[in-house]
């Protein structure tokens, strides 16, 4: 394609992204152009493609110091390229996007060609002054004719005429707006914990009831976009700036692929993300209403973190605690992640200061951790902990290591396959700090498996799903989601009584006997490590009644909540303000 269009592959040392192909002009003027391949289901991904498009776009004319023609080569590989016209409609209409507005956003040509079964390409130039009727995807236009716009000298630039601004619909010929929410996170995966998880489905349950769904992100990936537009939701980044990380692009505007998008709602979450979705508002959307989620108490955190004879975390906690609610205070609505966060953030709204609303939002189970019921149980006992393990006071792993110790000896000397206690979480960094404290705690009876952090959901499922029984001995969870995402799976779990999980158990009145929630209080004393194992020893007892239990919580739980019903009441509520 480079030497199609008479250009070279581009290398920009030190620039965050450049174009696939540099040409120069005659008057060496400098022509950018940007080589997308798209692959089957184009119509299902193609807005995420035109967004990351068009954030590529501002990228690249801000990196060049003099005017620049940009120009956008997209590769369709489709089995039905040649007769599917439906699908050639709809991608004309994203093309259309790509085009230069008045904003100066976008690419000043555009050329498509297609690759049908037979693989011959079908080229077209879309310009301002291109139709693109169902009938001009009849007629071949000459490559050299695409090369030609491409090669236009800046001032008769397609994107400087006002038929380019004409190209975007006007809203009210479409008809009235559809709500738009915007949800602010720092990745599509679950790389970095629940919070991410929390995002990431409600983003899904958003766009499944009708809602147009944005997630903006600082990057994307290939999977990513596939994912999303599974889902129907859009993937938008920023331009990127050299020099500022990944947290401080969501400070910038995101580029969406309908450049007259503006969200009515921007999600937030906690006090890490919550700011930069309260940067949007103030910044770039300030008609939006913003939602903050709270995902955390810090102050019931922070004091679970402490050790005896450790650093006082107080101060930290204070902070953070005045962050989020400051973050809330300045909402026009506030979502409590199950009860116990609610019941904390509505207490830390009382006194002087505005009260907005709060509600509280008890997630969905997920459905594509289900294990198979008439599956058996595992053959050995792996015990798992999932979580960040360099929380170790706070998730309780000590809890969990000295009860295994009490199971191990009452292990018969003839059973095979004693427990084993499996760490997923364990960061890079904090890995010999992890092993060191456990096998100070087993002082070799035990091998504990340490595994890193993964992001990938067939890693996570296969955890549970080889699992005997998976731990949530955590001193304070304010949801706990990973016990959560267990009894999704249909795996038995025992859940630390101090969080909102076994909070929201107690108050649905629904049975979880034989008990899974256990006390983490008097861990110090004993009583809880007794108490724990006690309850990990009736579950490895018993596999198969164990997993009948854990199959009648999954039912009982989803009878109770989904994130259909969690959606609608978010919905209602933004409706009455």
């Amino acid at each position: 394609m480079a030497e199609l269009l008479g250009g070279v592959p581009y290398d920009r040392r030190g620039a965050t992204r450049g174009p696939d192909i540099l040409i120069t002009r005659a008057d060496d003027a400098p022509v950018a152009v940007e080589l997308k391949v798209m692959h089957a289901h184009v119509a299902k991904n193609i807005r995420n493609r035109v967004s990351d498009l068009l954030a590529a776009a501002v990228e690249t004319r801000r990196s060049f110091h003099q005017d620049v023609t940009l120009g956008a080569v997209l590769l369709i590989a489709h089995p039905e390229a040649d007769t599917n016209y439906d699908m050639m409609r709809h991608l004309a209409t994203s093309v259309r996007q790509l085009l230069r507005q008045s904003d100066g956003i976008g690419y000043d040509a555009v050329l498509v060609c297609f690759a049908g079964s037979e693989l011959r390409w079908r080229p077209f130039v879309a310009t301002d002054d291109a139709d693109l009727s169902e009938g001009s995807f009849n007629e071949l236009v000459v490559t050299q004719a695409a090369v030609e716009v491409l090669m236009r000298q800046p001032g008769s630039s397609p994107g400087s005429s006002e038929a380019s601004a004409k190209a975007v619909p006007d809203e009210t010929s479409i008809g009235s707006r559809q709500r738009r929410i915007l949800l602010v996170a720092d990745e599509w995966r679950s790389g970095r914990g629940g919070v991410s998880t929390v995002n990431r489905e409600l983003a899904i349950a958003l766009a499944k009831h009708g809602i147009d769904t944005a997630v903006m992100v600082p990057r994307t990936s290939e999977s990513d976009i596939r994912a999303a537009s599974e889902h129907d939701v859009e993937l938008v980044v920023p331009a990127r700036i050299p020099g500022l990380n990944e947290r401080e692009l969501l400070m910038l505007r995101p580029v969406f692929s309908d450049q007259t998008w503006e969200p009515d709602v921007i999600i937030g979450h906690g006090r890490v993300l919550g700011p930069y979705a309260a940067a949007l508002q103030q910044q770039f959307f300030p008609d939006a209403r913003r939602v903050h989620f709270v995902h955390t108490d810090a102050e019931e955190l922070e004091a679970a973190k402490e050790t005896p004879q450790g650093k006082p975390r107080m101060l930290l906690a204070d902070a953070r605690r005045g962050l989020e609610r400051d973050l809330a205070q300045s909402a026009d609505l506030v979502v409590g992640v199950g009860p116990l966060l609610t019941a904390t953030i509505k207490d830390e709204l009382i006194g002087p200061g505005p009260q907005p609303p709060v509600i509280c939002l008890v997630p969905g189970l997920r459905e594509g951790l289900v294990v198979d019921p008439l599956r058996l149980p595992p053959v050995k006992n792996k015990v798992l902990i999932v979580g960040r393990a360099d929380d170790f006071q706070s998730k309780g792993i000590d809890i969990a290591a000295e009860a295994l110790l009490g199971v191990l000896d009452r292990w018969p000397a003839n059973k095979p396959h004693p427990p084993t206690l499996v760490v997923r979480g364990v960061p890079d960094d904090a890995e010999s700090l992890v092993k060191e404290r456990l096998e100070e705690i087993f002082e070799g009876r035990m091998t504990p498996l340490c595994r890193p952090y993964s992001d990938s959901e067939e890693k996570v499922a296969l955890d549970l799903a080889q699992s005997q029984v998976v731990l949530m001995p955590s001193r304070h969870e304010g949801f706990g989601l990973t016990a959560y995402e267990a009894i999704a799976s249909g795996v038995p779990v025992l859940i630390g009584a101090n969080s909102g999980l076994a909070q929201f158990l107690n108050d649905s009145d629904i049975d979880t006997t034989p008990s899974s929630i256990v006390t983490t209080r008097n861990s110090a004393t004993q009583l809880a490590v007794h108490l724990w194992g006690d309850a990990i020893s009736r579950v490895l007892s018993d596999p198969l009644a164990a997993r009948a239990q854990a199959a009648q919580l999954r039912t009982a739980v989803a009878a109770k909540v989904s994130w259909g019903d969690a959606v609608q009441a978010l919905l209602a509520k933004l409706d009455t303000l």
